[in-house]
Formats: C-alpha cells, structure tokens, sequence
C-alpha cells in the first residue's frame, strides 16, 4: 500500500500534478487508487480538493488539512481496516459528503470524525464487516449501517464516543451488539426531518434531541436501557407509530420544542428517581392521539417521580403506571395531566403539587393514596371515569370543567371538601360516597347526578351544613348526619327523584313587604 499526499494547490483529486510521495514533497505521483492511503496535511495548505468521481482507497486522513474538500455528489470508499478515517476540526466540507466504508472481514475499524460543525460533518455508510466499528466523539451527518438499498449491511458490534449527529441514524438488521456506555449521542440537526431506524437493536446510552428548528421521527420502536436518559431539549420529536422505551425522560426547560405522540408512547423502566419530567413546560406543544407515558418498572424500591408541568388541557399526557409495589409521586410542581390509570400497580400513590387531570382517573391496586395539595378534575367536554377502589382523596378535591362530565365508577371518597365548580358530577348509582363537605362555587349552573337514571347515588356527609347555589340535583340521596340545604333562591334546581336535600324550607330568613318595611321571619 502506498501513501499518497495532496500537496497545495486546487485541482481535482484525479489530478495527475498534485500527488505527491511525501507530504509537501517534490516528486508527482498518481491519484490514490485502491490499493492507497490518501492524506491531505498541513502542506496541502488551503486547496480545493474536488472529488470529481467516486473514488476509492485504503484509509483517508485529513490531519492539518485547512482547505476544502468538495464531494460534489461523488463519495470516497475507503476498504481497509484500522483507522480508516481522520478528519479534522479546520478543514471545509462541501457538496453531500459521503463516505462508504466496504471492508468485509472481522477486522475492527475506526473512524474519527473530529469535533466539526454541522455544516461540515460528513455521512457514513458501512455497507459490510463483522468486525468492532468505534466512532470515536465528533460530528457526523447521516450514519448509515445497511447497504443502501436493503437493511443488512453492517454485522458487528458498534461504539460511539460522546458525539452530535446532525442526519439521518439508520441502523442494519445485522447488527448484534451496541457496546453500552455513558457517551451522550446529541441528535442536533436545526433543520429538515431526519429519521431514526434502529433495526431492534437496544441502544444502552443515553441520547439528546438539541436541534433549533430540527426534527426526528422514528422508523421502528427505539429502545435504551433502564438507567438511560433520552433529554428533548430544542425541536421536535416525533415517534410516529412507534414505541420509545427508555429508563428516564427529561424535558423541562423554556426553549420552543414539540413532543409528538402520533399514535406511539413513551414506556420507562427506571425507578428510584424522576422517572419523567416536563415540570417547566413553558414553549412545550404536545401532540398525538392518546400521549401516553407509561411505566413498567416491576419491583418495589424507592419512589418514581412523575412530574408533568402545567401546560393545559391541549397538551396534557397520560400516565399508566402498569406495575411496581413502590411509592409513586405525581407531580412535583403545577401539572396538567390526561388520564391517570395505576391498574396493575400494588404500591403507594401520591399527588404532589397542584395537579389538574383532564382525563380519566383509576387508582388501580394502590394500596394508599395521599396528597400533599389538592387535585382538580378539569375535562371540558366528553364523560370521564374515576375510580378509587375503597381509597379517598386525603385533601380537598375539586370539579371545575365547563362542558365535563364525571362518572363514578365507585364509591367517591374525600376526607376534605368536594368542590363542585363548573360541569356534571356523577356519582355511582346505588353507593354511598363519602365527603368531609360538600360546597359549590361560583355563578354557573352546574350538575350534580346519579350514574344509572331513576336510581339514588348517596352522598353522605358526618356533620354541618353543606349548602349548594347553582346546582341542579337528580337522583340524590343527601345523608350522613349533615344538614343538606340547595334552596330554589339560590338558583339550585330539583331535577327529580331526590331526598334529603331541603330545597325549599329556608329558616331565619326575612323578607321585606312594600307596606311599612314590614319584616316577616319566613
């Protein structure tokens, strides 16, 4: 194998006259041909290297280059083993820079991009070899594992340093292993769509979406290990159809970016920590069908923390927490969540700051449920379910949609107050559900009902007065010990098929006659 170097001037890389034996050397050799290793150095000066057609050789190294060197829509093949490539931080890359790594045999291969931008980072394609390929930490654009026209290529096991990809990572259904590390992948690209394939192979690291106005959709189900963290921090990221499993999921900050759902989730398998947080969601848009963030952990150490901010109804997420005998936090700061489903869950739940659910509510197999602030079910249209399975909220809860429906689906118990505020309460037909008190708030007519029609929901309250304004009643039974007062001049409707509420009956109350200023104790 010869060495062949690139001494200054332009040209095309099949020139005849800027080859040379030596770096900065006198005597003219050949363009590099397959059997050769070409370099361009710090004696091939500030040149415009033009590929002015596809090209290959043994290795490429670009250690000291300044100049350019112009692809145009031509690549270079490199088919040796080792290094087989060097870039280097103050060189310029033009054109669709390609590079196509063809070397068939179990020899390891690395390629060193050095720390380029995005303007000038270059795609690999390794079509073949079974051999460790190790990219070590710099800039690449498209990373290609497959031939390029079907999905095998690429057979081994793979490594990368800490390193920022600005296209497309497409990986071949060949590969056995990627090596599990620390080293951060930074998806960076600011602008277009690039795509992510990753062809089944778990991705033991952890990874960041950081790119001003860019955009990553998946291709297949993108799965990293349990105590990894995938970060969005700038753009969008789309999951499609597609399944994202990973230990931990971070995107609280300020900066504009878009989580969408489409009709895939997010599944996490950390535990023992903040499992998910959006608890800045200032400039976070959430789009999809059903946005689900589910978590799967099966065991009973420590307390997963799920906090969500408060983003409001529009981009609300789910959260189905499937399995564990641990402590569960919901929220740590304001939060705006869809549906809340702990079925399959056997461990402790608690509601942290001010949570509004705009969803469904099931509290599954929970053996307990506290609160440290006082949920709020928010839903402005359609009927949504809550079930306690015998728990009760510890704190006040409250009930304030316009246009929401909430259907019991057992027994609703609250040791604090029960506020109805806005919209239709349903309580389950025929069982009795519980409160510390019952009060209503504000000027809009609101509904509080039975889940079955022309059957009684119980409501039972200890002690005091609870006295309703506003409210219109149907197959209530007010009971427990506490007086129950929805009187017709505070614009309270009896709606049917009600007891124990005193609707009309309103004593030590005085009117005035127009004869005298007479007063009468009605």
């Amino acid at each position: 194998m010869a060495t062949k170097y690139w001494v200054g001037g332009d040209g095309n890389w099949s020139s005849l006259t800027n080859w040379r034996t030596t770096s900065g050397g006198v005597v003219i050799t050949t363009a590099p041909g397959s059997a050769d290793a070409a370099v361009l150095d710090a004696n091939s000066s500030t040149s415009v290297v033009t590929v002015d057609s596809s090209v290959t050789v043994q290795t490429l190294t670009c250690t000291g280059f300044t100049g350019t060197l112009a692809f145009g829509t031509n690549t270079i093949s490199l088919n040796s083993t080792g290094t087989i490539f060097t870039g280097a931080t103050t060189m310029t890359v033009t054109g669709t820079p390609l590079i196509i790594c063809t070397n068939s045999s179990a020899t390891s291969r690395t390629v060193t991009a050095g720390a380029v931008t995005e303007a000038n980072s270059i795609s690999f394609r390794v079509i073949a070899g079974t051999g460790a390929l190790a990219f070590t930490a710099g800039s690449y654009r498209d990373l290609d594992f497959t031939d390029g026209t079907n999905p095998t290529g690429y057979g081994g096991a793979m490594s990368y340093g800490t390193s920022s990809l600005y296209g497309n990572l497409k990986f071949s259904t060949n590969m056995t292993t990627l090596t599990a590390s620390n080293n951060v992948l930074t998806f960076a690209a600011t602008s277009g769509t690039k795509t992510i394939y990753t062809a089944g192979t778990t991705i033991d690291r952890p990874f960041v979406f950081n790119g001003v106005g860019g955009t990553w959709q998946l291709q297949d189900a993108f799965t990293s290990g349990s105590t990894r963290t995938v970060t969005l921090t700038n753009g969008t990221l789309d999951l499609s159809s597609y399944t994202m499993t990973t230990g931990l999921f971070s995107s609280s900050n300020s900066n504009v970016r878009t989580l969408a759902f489409g009709t895939g989730k997010i599944v996490l398998t950390g535990n023992a920590t903040t499992i998910f947080t959006t608890s800045t969601a200032t400039n976070l848009t959430v789009t999809g069908t059903n946005p689900l963030v589910q978590s799967t952990y099966s065991g009973s150490t420590g307390t997963r923390t799920i906090s969500i901010g408060n983003a409001g109804e529009a981009n609300a997420i789910s959260i189905d927490v499937t399995a564990g005998s641990d402590i569960v936090v919901l929220g740590s700061t304001s939060s705006a969540i869809k549906n809340i489903n702990f079925t399959g869950f056997t461990g402790s739940v608690t509601f942290g700051n001010s949570i509004s659910i705009y969803g469904n509510f099931d509290v599954g197999g929970a053996t307990s449920l506290g609160s440290t602030s006082s949920p709020s079910f928010q839903a402005t249209s359609g009927t949504k379910t809550i079930r306690l399975n015998s728990l009760s909220f510890p704190v006040n809860v409250s009930f304030n949609g316009i246009g929401g429906t909430w259907a019991c689906q057992d027994a609703f118990s609250v040791v604090g107050n029960l506020t109805l505020i806005n919209g239709t309460l349903q309580l389950k037909a025929g069982t009795t559900s519980t409160v510390g008190s019952f009060v209503t708030s504000g000027t809009n007519q609101k509904y509080l009902q039975s889940t079955t029609p022309g059957t009684q929901a119980i409501i039972s309250d200890a002690s005091g007065t609870n006295s309703a304004s506003y409210l219109t009643i149907k197959d209530s039974n007010a009971t427990g010990g506490a007086t129950w007062t929805a009187f017709v001049t505070s614009q309270n409707v009896d709606a049917g098929n009600n007891a124990g509420w005193d609707f009309y009956s309103q004593p030590g109350r005085y009117i005035y006659t127009r004869r005298k200023n007479k007063r009468i104790l009605l």
